[in-house]
């Protein structure tokens, strides 16, 4: 099982941020991710780095591990700058990006309050948001596929294109990445886990490659094979594992995380 790390980039200086993803790659963590937010504040923090900027600046400073986005809202960029943004990642970083999406929520619901104040539109029914996902997709790899030539001519091309995978929590949701993306991720305490990862993988036709990942909290201990829950995501086909490090990246704590890691 692949074993990644994501840091909340509104919790810590940028000096910080770059000490925390020295130190994952050291200790052998496969990929770093972080979060798409405008604000800080539903994690108590003071303000919030943009997304694709801080993956940008993380791959200047790194070589080998893969940088991620646990998720990037659809809602947040059209379908051009999210081609753009991940296309530049991914050849600033030399082919590491992996893309990470997601559906966006409910115009009632608290974590849409940035979006209300920036006046973003949100859809009020889950089959809308999920198919306004699927085909802003569509559109990205539409963009990536024309760039260089026609109207297109000098956009970025990422190379090669990245692996895109979406969260989710939902059976429609997992099904249509199954079939559409490369990969899926969710909670690690999901009440439906093993059926939602079920259900992408099947609708995948399990075919070879199809990431299947859950995130938990960052404990050191989960960095071990024989950790109870390690053994239980095994068992339902996990192949991938991301532990969200609480507040400011401590270089020590993810040292010592990369014993078990090899």
């Amino acid at each position: 099982m692949i074993v990644d790390i994501q840091f909340n980039q509104g919790s810590a200086p940028w000096p910080r941020l770059v000490e925390g993803v020295l130190a994952a790659e050291e200790a052998g963590f496969a990929t770093v991710w972080n979060l798409d937010h405008f604000s800080g504040a539903m994690f108590g923090a003071d303000t919030m780095l943009e997304c694709f900027s801080v993956l940008s600046g993380w791959a200047a400073v790194t070589t080998r591990i893969g940088v991620g986005s646990l998720v990037a809202n659809v809602v947040n960029r059209t379908s051009g700058m999210l081609a753009h943004a991940a296309a530049s990642v991914q050849n600033i970083s030399g082919g590491r990006l992996v893309l990470g999406v997601g559906a966006g929520s409910s115009p009632t619901s608290e974590f849409g309050a940035e979006q209300r104040a920036l006046g973003i539109e949100m859809l009020p029914r889950m089959a809308d948001r999920h198919a306004r996902l699927i085909d802003t997709i569509g559109e990205v790899r539409r963009i990536w596929a024309a760039a260089g030539s026609g109207d297109f001519a000098g956009f970025a091309r990422p190379i090669p294109e990245p692996l895109i995978v979406a969260g989710i929590n939902s059976a429609g949701l997992a099904r249509l990445a199954g079939e559409r993306l490369d990969g899926v991720n969710i909670r690690f305490n999901h009440p439906e886990r093993g059926a939602l990862l079920a259900a992408a993988r099947d609708a995948s036709g399990n075919r070879p490659g199809f990431d299947l990942s859950v995130w938990t909290w960052f404990d050191p201990a989960l960095t071990d094979g024989d950790h109870p829950l390690r053994r239980e995501l095994a068992a339902e086909g996990v192949t991938r594992l991301v532990l969200l490090h609480r507040g400011a990246p401590d270089p020590e704590a993810i040292a010592r995380a990369g014993r078990h890691l090899g």
